[in-house]
């Protein structure tokens, strides 16, 4: 829930306002706060949290939905005050937080950290507080849990939401196209249980000929982050944490079949992710599909409006399952209430407040509890042609079979595929083969 180019960015930053207890920010950059508290002389403490996007932990603006989990939590907790602040983006949390960390001070008590991220924060370990007096690991999904958990058991991150990932879809559009428009004939469409990546670009073909100039999909780099997702050993070895990008035969199929549809057969709608023209695109028929994770309904109803009609999902996905994103929290040793930090991460992110999520601002639980209540499984999306999106985005995390393995410069290398493909696609300044090798140069950089 991510953002530079890869993750994903907070819709209607500008408009989130103070609550009377809890105040608020939206910037470009996170401001780096005080850990120290004065307290008063009845005990109250203030603890600090750091987000972006939206966790959905609170409600701030019309479209900025949340379960109001921090009123909750302060009423019951009266010695609590809560003090959040929303990054405009996933890469000034990031930036701001590595900052804090070398740094020794300016962290926020709870930080929340994407899932890219966590390689980085297991080089880090000895700067977080161990969550495992306060975290039941048994509490989610076995990979998830592995993410936030350092070789030699050290808790170091309480995971929030994961994004298993769907096919969303212009109903309208394919109808005018002539494509079938209902959700089940939409997967089979696609290729139900046996979609493939061929069989997603070879529809996209077909679609971009009767469409009068409508594209396929939105981003190449947003299609491509669901195709290197379901790739265990893409960019590092897992056993020697070596990065193998340059040498991985797999990973350079998959740039030339995405770039080859999205160019050469014009499927990309050739956006860049998260931009002005991205946003403005869901208004304007720019494109008809895309990769669907359940975090980035926020975005599509933020771009689009929450009335407008035309958007629908399909339980299906190119290569079976994939994950997209998903995120923690962690506490930085360095925090002045570092216990007290880790039981309100605790409590924010125990089954209820995972389920309550879900329920209002469509973040899927990683908690196994949580996909399992009727806040979660019965939830049905009016915005999405009704669609069950409960047990849509539990069919699809069930369909998770490969979680890839991410070391430490597995960010960065992403981060300049993401260029790559934007040289190509967006600004077309280079071809498919000069961006590849731009991109070789610059993996090498980084090994």
């Amino acid at each position: 829930m991510r953002a530079h180019s890869i993750h994903r960015v907070a819709g209607a930053c500008a408009a989130v306002v103070a609550a009377t207890l809890l105040v608020t920010s939206c910037s470009s950059e996170a401001p780096a706060p005080s850990s120290s508290d004065p307290g008063t002389s009845t005990g109250q403490i203030t603890l600090t949290i750091g987000t972006f996007n939206n966790f959905g932990y609170d409600k701030t603006t019309d479209t900025i939905q949340g379960a109001d989990l921090y009123t909750k939590y302060m009423a019951e907790h009266p010695n609590i005050k809560i003090e959040a602040t929303i990054a405009a983006t996933s890469d000034d949390a990031r930036a701001a937080f590595n900052t804090a960390l070398g740094a020794g001070s300016g962290a926020f008590d709870i930080q929340a950290v994407d899932v890219d991220w966590m390689p980085d924060m297991v080089k880090n370990a000895d700067k977080l507080y161990d969550l495992s007096s306060v975290v039941q690991a048994g509490n989610f999904l076995p990979w998830k849990a592995a993410q936030g958990t350092t070789p030699d058991g050290k808790v170091i991150g309480a995971g929030t939401d994961i994004g298993p990932e769907a096919i969303c879809y212009r109903a309208d559009l394919f109808e005018k196209a002539g494509l079938p428009s209902d959700r089940e004939a939409v997967k089979e469409l696609l290729g139900g249980a046996g979609a493939t990546w061929d069989k997603y670009f070879e529809v996209g073909k077909d679609f971009v000929a009767k469409s009068g100039g409508v594209a396929w999909f939105d981003s190449s780099a947003a299609i491509f982050q669901g195709m290197i997702n379901q790739v265990e050993k893409s960019y590092v070895d897992p056993d020697t944490n070596a990065v193998i990008a340059q040498d991985n035969a797999e990973v350079k199929a998959l740039y030339n079949q995405l770039t080859a549809a999205a160019v050469g057969d014009k499927e990309s709608a050739g956006l860049q992710q998260w931009g002005e023209d991205w946003n403005a695109g869901f208004k304007a028929d720019k494109f008809a599909t895309m990769l669907c994770p359940a975090w980035i309904i926020n975005n599509i109803k933020n771009a689009a409006g929450t009335d407008f009609v035309g958007w629908d999902i399909a339980d299906v996905f190119p290569g079976g399952g994939g994950n997209w994103g998903g995120s923690f929290l962690v506490v930085p040793a360095q925090s002045e209430h570092a216990e007290a930090a880790a039981e309100l991460a605790a409590w924010l992110t125990a089954p209820e407040q995972q389920a309550a999520v879900f329920a209002e601002a469509s973040n899927f639980p990683s908690a196994i509890a949580a996909q399992a209540a009727p806040a979660v499984a019965d939830k049905v999306d009016a915005f999405l042609n009704n669609a069950p999106v409960g047990k849509i985005f539990a069919s699809r995390a069930a369909a998770v079979t490969v979680v890839p393995y991410k070391g430490s410069a597995y960010f960065d290398i992403q981060n300049a595929m993401v260029s790559a493909l934007n040289r190509v696609d967006v600004d077309k300044s280079a071809s498919a083969a000069d961006s590849w090798n731009t991109w070789l140069e610059e993996v090498k950089a980084l090994s």
